[in-house]
Parts: structure tokens; C-alpha cells; sequence
């Protein structure tokens, strides 16, 4: 009789571990899975530090994924021609590396409404060669500029301005020079000024090379900057726009901006053109 009450007992618990357990698989299951690819080296926006994948997108992402809760995002670090290439071919979900808005991105994928960043486009400039103050990009006409990227952002901010403004400004291209020459160029007076994107890393590479004689000048311009899905991500571009509303609300963004940046980006006003 003994041994019956025992088994009678034993039936129920081992019934309720199996359910528990079975509910905890079935939790783990219903998360859905998205790859998504950073900059492997542009830091602060994504970086890899002592084996560890960091920085300000990789923290937002991470953010993102948290405020969704059924999702799981497998993040991976690539160059951003990798990561263009994994759109396109649907290798991955959406990719995060600082990306502008611009029609040609528009046709080929989804952005949100919501930036998830504000690039604050500065000059670096030599403290000698430069006597005047630096305010916007007037400034930089009969200036010796440091060669941009001829299919970034800057070379299109540049043209553009050339297109419509009477003080043109001489552009010359390269996608070859590292930043950390680009700064040693400006400190040593070989150009006058760079013009560039203020979150990719510039004022340390000013601090640990100990240049001098590199000034920097306020924003001007502040882009903002998106996460790139794929078109057959739709529903996912949604949800991910909802939560990245929420996350400037609730302060979220701006705390990681001032980690990651130094200053909170979005109190700065878009200006695009």
C-alpha cells in the first residue's frame, strides 16, 4: 500500500517537471532568430575588444532585442562592403554601420522611420594654417582638404554643396589613406582639414597620437543615421522601429550616446543638405 501512495505521488511531480520543462523548451523555441551584421572595426559604433564584440549599435541592437523579447538577433562583425553584400543576397536581416539615407539605399531596402543614431559631421583642422573660425562649410572653400571616400557620404555632401554654393570647395578622392594618416596629415599641415563623420573614433586617435595641432570644429552637420533590413523583412523593420522609439523615450539612446559618443547626439538638430 506503501509502495502505491508512493508511486501515485512520484506520477504527479515527475508529469509536472516534464511540463515544466517542456514549456521552457517550447519558450526557448518560439524565439526566432535574425542575423545581423555590424562594422567589424569602427569604433565607437561596433568594435571588438578583448575577444568582445562592443560598442554604441551593438548595444542598441542588444537594447532592441531585450524590448522585443521573442527575438533573438545573431550579431555578426564584417566590413560594410561584406555587409551591403549580405543584404543584398539575403544572408542577413539588416546590418547596422552608421548608414545615411539616400534614394539608392531606399530602392534596394527598408529603413525605419526612427534613427537609431545622429552622425555629427566635424572638420579636423591644422591650428596653423587655419586662422579662422570653423562654422560650417563656407569655411573650408580655398582650404587644402583631406581626400574623402569617392562613394561616401562626404565626397556626396561635398559635391553637392559645390553644385549650388559660389565658394566651391576643392574635392579630391581617395578610399586608400587610414584616418590615423588623414590626422597626421591635418597635424603636420599637409592638409588644411578633414571633413568627417565625428563618431568614428577621431578624437582618440587625436588623443593617443598626441596631435597638437589638430583642431575641432563644431558639427557642421548632423545626419541621421539608420538600420538597413532586408525587403523581406517588413514586419520586423516595424517592430524594430516601434522599439527604437521607445528606447529614445525612455532615455535609453541618449544614456548610450554619452557612453559611446562623449555628448548625447540627438539634442543636436537634423540638417541634412
Amino acid at each position: 500500500m506503501k509502495f502505491i501512495k508512493r508511486i501515485l505521488f512520484i506520477i504527479p511531480v515527475c508529469l509536472l517537471a516534464i511540463f515544466l520543462t517542456a514549456c521552457g523548451n517550447s519558450s526557448g523555441q518560439s524565439k526566432k532568430t535574425y542575423n545581423v551584421a555590424v562594422s567589424a572595426s569602427s569604433k565607437p559604433l561596433s568594435y571588438t575588444q578583448g575577444g568582445k564584440l562592443k560598442g554604441y549599435e551593438v548595444e542598441v541592437i542588444k537594447q532592441v532585442e531585450k524590448k522585443l523579447g521573442n527575438v533573438k538577433f545573431n550579431i555578426t562583425p564584417v566590413s560594410q562592403t561584406a555587409e551591403l553584400l549580405g543584404l543584398n543576397s539575403k544572408k542577413y536581416d539588416f546590418a547596422a554601420n552608421g548608414f545615411y539615407s539616400n534614394p539608392e539605399r531606399e530602392k534596394k531596402y527598408l529603413i525605419p522611420k526612427q534613427n537609431d543614431a545622429l552622425s555629427l559631421v566635424r572638420v579636423y583642422y591644422n591650428k596653423k594654417n587655419v586662422k579662422k573660425n570653423i562654422s560650417n562649410l563656407n569655411d573650408l572653400s580655398g582650404l587644402k582638404v583631406a581626400p574623402v571616400n569617392p562613394g561616401g557620404g562626404m565626397y556626396n555632401l561635398l559635391t553637392t554643396w559645390n553644385k549650388t554654393s559660389n565658394k566651391k570647395i576643392n574635392v579630391v578622392t581617395s578610399d586608400q589613406v587610414p584616418m590615423q594618416q588623414l590626422l597626421k596629415g591635418v597635424d603636420s599641415g599637409k592638409y588644411d582639414a578633414l571633413i568627417d563623420p565625428s563618431n568614428l573614433g577621431e578624437q582618440s586617435i587625436i588623443s593617443g597620437l598626441k596631435l597638437s595641432n589638430v583642431g575641432t570644429s563644431k558639427p557642421v552637420r548632423a545626419f541621421p543615421t539608420y538600420l538597413l533590413f532586408t525587403k523581406s523583412n517588413k514586419a520586423l523593420s516595424k517592430r524594430v522601429d516601434k522599439a527604437l522609439k521607445e528606447l529614445k523615450k525612455d532615455g535609453t539612446l541618449a544614456k548610450l550616446s554619452k557612453k559611446y559618443f562623449g555628448e548625447n547626439v540627438f539634442n543636436y538638430t537634423v540638417k541634412e543638405k
